[in-house]
């Protein structure tokens, strides 16, 4: 009976929230996304926008020959491949540059999903790795920059020599999970073979070889166009690109937020259209407008609320699959003193209606959190590890047994974050019912990550993506002690040494059993209420298919078609 009186609490809820909703329709409700990196950075911010606004007559459809029109949520800002950049430059940069390796690919739902196997990509003949972790890359001599000029392993070379040893270059960041810490690890062995030769076998090297930032760079041209202050041509590849990659690039008009792509005749590969058209639309609203008329082919970024409305329209396909980011509520005891008292933290997490978020605030594009090690990714194993659920009598009985009275405490909001807003109401709501009161502040962005990254916000909301989908890497940025991505500021010794040990294990059964105890560690700190899995999505034109989904969660456009 508990949990008939709490869903019916939940619905009353929901129904308010909707209310708000339609209120701010008749107000201005923008937002841009953040940025996205395979580091494990923060996930894009994720814009809402308001309901019940019909979309104009869809125009004649294109012929199948023109290009597709894709609409993303952010500008792109540079095209250099080493340098952090917008979620839209990580689109289009996955465009232009081949990576060494590429996922196996299923299909379900009409999507392309990768699955964990990988296979030497379209620019490679042949991929081995030997004993020692030693891997051996061999190009296919078909493969060609955009210039006309063949990839050879010297430009293979070149980018990853490159990668690790340019001042500006974010690479190095990556390098430690795959045992690389010199440049001297790649060597060329003749025009079409090189290796990269780890200082031990890891887990995580074909994964990485997947990641765009991967992708052949030619050397004469880095070459020509290197100056005394700029010895890798930074500043040249900000704008430019001679692409090894599906595409060229035929113009960017920074101005207007707008690229245009053209397929690349010395990529081996298939390129199922004739060319792709990216612009920069902020507005989620705006995005599924023009979807809806027909101006667009493709738009990404949409919040749940609009992926539900896109439903119900028989133009518009919505493409979902289950993610691996993770969104959550950070708990930092150094800011609200009550909050080390770990007893008061299991109680909020028992306290919290998860599949009532799932249901109103995701509005079903969500999958359970769980832990840090989501519910969605390799090594889960939520319930030998006693992931939490809405349980209001537990959440009581802990309280009582804490010996901590009724406080106060502050959530931080994001002012962008719409759902976050609405699920911060929930949450208020279930805490009260403990004797918490919830204060909710919703902070502009910029507020919102200085007080955050300064550990002074004692409850905030986050949202988070690693490229990879690999439990410890996230972990390793997320969990560990004194890591500068751990906002919540908790610190177990025992979890450091899985992630340490779990990072280079091969052995798939010793990784598994690795995972579960950190699991069961990260249950019984409760450093964080771990709220959902946010859904990949991607909304397009009924006629569009060929959708694909990666490791890094990155629009693909070589797949896309038209009819």
């Amino acid at each position: 009976m508990r949990e008939s009186r709490q869903s019916g609490r939940w619905r009353s809820i929901a129904l308010l929230l909707t209310f708000v909703l339609v209120v701010a329709a008749c107000g201005d409700d923008d937002a841009t996304d953040g940025t996205d990196a395979p580091a494990g950075t923060d996930a894009p911010a994720g814009t809402d926008a308001p309901a019940g606004t019909d979309a104009p007559a869809a125009t004649d459809a294109p012929a199948p020959d023109e290009p597709i029109v894709v609409s993303l949520s952010t500008d792109i800002n540079i095209l250099e491949q080493h340098l952090f950049r917008s979620t839209g430059s990580y689109a289009v940069t996955r465009a232009l540059y081949q990576p060494l390796l590429d996922q196996v690919y299923s299909v379900e739902d009409g999507v392309r999903r990768g699955t964990g196997d990988v296979a030497p990509s379209e620019i490679l003949t042949s991929y081995d790795v030997a004993a020692d972790g030693t891997a051996t890359f061999t190009l296919n001599p078909d493969a060609k920059f955009a210039s006309g000029d063949s990839i050879t392993s010297s430009d293979a070379v070149y980018m990853l020599r490159r990668s690790i040893e340019a001042p500006a270059s974010y690479i190095p960041l990556l390098f430690p999970f795959i045992a690389v810490d010199s440049s001297t690890s790649f060597n060329v062995v003749d025009d079409l073979t090189f290796t990269i030769k780890p200082n031990q076998p890891t887990a995580l090297f074909n994964r990485f070889m997947t990641f765009q930032v991967f992708g052949p760079i030619q050397e004469s041209l880095a070459t020509a166009q290197a100056t005394a202050d700029d010895p890798f041509a930074f500043d040249y590849f900000t704008t430019n690109a001679n692409a090894s990659g599906p595409y060229a690039l035929n113009n960017w008009d920074q101005a207007a937020g707008e690229v245009i792509l053209d397929p690349n005749p010395g990529w081996p590969g298939d390129v199922a259209n004739s060319g792709i058209i990216v612009r920069n639309v902020p507005d989620a609203e705006q995005r599924a407008l023009l979807l809806q008329n027909g101006d667009i082919d493709v738009a990404a970024g949409l919040p749940p609320r609009l992926l539900d409305q896109l439903k119900g329209d028989a133009n518009v396909n919505v493409y979902s699959a289950p993610s691996t980011r993770i969104n959550y509520i950070g708990l930092n005891a150094a800011a609200e003193p009550n909050l080390a008292n770990k007893l008061v933290r299991q109680a909020m997490s028992y306290a919290i209606p998860y599949q009532a978020l799932i249901d109103n605030v995701m509005f079903g594009f969500a999958s359970p959190a769980g832990t840090l090690v989501t519910s969605n990714m390799e090594t889960y194993q939520g319930e030998a590890a006693g992931v939490y659920t809405n349980d209001m009598a537990m959440a009581q009985d802990l309280m009582d047994q804490s010996g901590v009275g009724p406080f106060e405490v502050e959530l931080a909001v994001q002012n962008s974050r719409a759902q976050d807003q609405q699920a911060a109401v929930f949450i208020q709501d279930a805490l009260s019912q403990i004797g918490i009161t919830v204060n909710i502040n919703v902070l502009p962005d910029g507020e919102f990550s200085g007080k955050r990254d300064s550990r002074e916000l004692a409850m905030f909301f986050h949202e988070w993506f690693s490229w990879g989908d690999d439990p410890y890497y996230q972990m390793t940025f997320l969990a560990k002690c004194g890591a500068f991505t751990n906002f919540a500021g908790g610190c177990n010794e025992r979890l450091d040494e899985i992630i340490a040990e779990g990072t280079f294990e091969t052995d798939p059964a010793a990784r598994n059993a690795l995972s579960l105890e950190a699991q069961q560690l990260m249950v019984d700190d409760a450093d964080r209420i771990y709220l959902w899995s946010a859904d990949w999505s991607l909304a397009t034109q009924s006629d569009i298919t060929g959708v694909t989904k990666d490791f890094t969660e990155v629009p693909r456009f070589e797949n896309l078609s038209r009819g």
